[in-house]
């Protein structure tokens, strides 16, 4: 989840808690909470150095279970010399809550957490939530709100949260059968079937009912943020990250990725992309080696790439079809430049 979203989380959870847990400093406790269920993010740093070892660390060891513990002991030997609470036991103890949360709000994603480093460099998602959810955020705004001298409400806010994952990950399971069963319907080779999370839009009023439409709009002209509709239209519609009524689906079929926009209620699945798997292109094999590349093919769900030829040069675009087909942003694009009698170059974003 975003970070503000973390930092909210852990200060509904510090108002939920009991007030034996926070001894005579409540407001201490408060503090370590919520500062400690954002310390995990501490990592975007790594963006400084470059988009490589920003995949590599982000959400790695600052995110596992090793590490938070780790750095939950450093986090109350601090407060514990500097501040008034000398309890290091019930610090560490509140410090690893909040971080704990982080780790499991991040987990309802679809990015990937490495939870088990520094063992394994695994990633673990959940796929349930997309990465921001005013809804989510908007029920924990309303619990810290509501409970300044209640916990039980802070606690009623979280149970509410508990509810809302729940209905998403029906939703999902829902969304990842649909695209299963219509890839099985069209004869697709199914070897794996995934749901993710993705962005909603909001389909806004068309100009044209509202009295004061301008003549451009009532003549049918384009708008320029909208978004061609499945019949072949043309609709205006808005991102509102709220709610887990988008889903993608996604088919491997062996050879393929196959890209589906499935709603979950109707379970209607309309099919979108079908790329090769990048590391099954013969361009990308005779890339393997280099560091950039084994990093992305590592990181990206389903790697896909395009590959451009001319003036004596070979250009390998690789990016991730979870973001949406060719993202533009670093760290999610890496181009690779092949010029024959040098060695290749490795180029991130757009």
């Amino acid at each position: 989840m975003d970070t503000v979203t973390h930092g909210l989380a852990g200060w509904l959870i510090a108002r939920s808690l009991p007030e034996k847990w926070k001894g005579e400093h409540p407001r201490t406790a408060t503090a370590v909470v919520a500062l400690a269920s954002v310390l995990p993010d501490a990592d975007n740093a790594a963006s400084l150095l470059g988009s490589e070892l920003y995949l590599r660390i982000h959400r790695g060891l600052s995110h596992s279970l090793p590490g938070i513990s780790v750095s939950s002991l450093v986090l109350a030997l601090l407060f514990a010399r500097y501040g008034k609470w000398k309890d290091r036991k019930a610090i560490f103890l509140l410090a690893l809550l909040g971080q704990l949360s982080h780790v499991a709000l991040d987990l309802l994603n679809s990015y990937g957490t490495q939870i088990l480093q520094p063992f394994t460099d695994a990633r673990f998602a959940l796929d349930i939530l997309f990465i921001v959810d005013l809804a989510f955020t908007g029920i924990i705004v309303a619990g810290i709100a509501l409970s300044r001298s209640n916990p039980f409400r802070a606690r009623a806010a979280l149970a509410v949260l508990a509810a809302y994952v729940g209905g998403a990950a029906l939703l999902h399971a829902g969304a990842k059968e649909a695209v299963r069963d219509a890839a099985v319907r069209s004869g697709v080779t199914v070897v794996s079937a995934q749901a993710l999370p993705a962005l909603p839009f909001v389909e806004l009023p068309s100009l044209d009912r509202l009295a004061f439409a301008s003549p451009a709009s009532a003549s049918g002209a384009r708008e320029p943020s909208g978004r061609a509709g499945k019949s072949g239209g043309h609709r205006l519609e808005i991102p509102f990250p709220a709610g887990p009524f988008a889903w993608n689906g996604f088919i491997d079929d062996g050879r393929t990725y196959l890209l589906a926009e499935v709603e979950p209620l109707t379970g209607l699945v309309s099919w979108r992309q079908r790329a090769l798997r990048g590391s099954d292109v013969p361009e990308v094999r005779a890339l393997r080696g280099m560091t950039d590349v084994e990093t992305y093919l590592w990181f990206a769900r389903f790697p896909s790439v395009r590959v451009s030829s001319g003036g004596g040069r070979t250009e390998v675009t690789f990016f991730d079809m979870r973001f949406g087909g060719m993202p533009a942003r670093r760290p999610f694009l890496l181009r690779v430049i092949e010029v024959p009698g040098s060695l290749p170059i490795a180029r991130w974003g757009g």
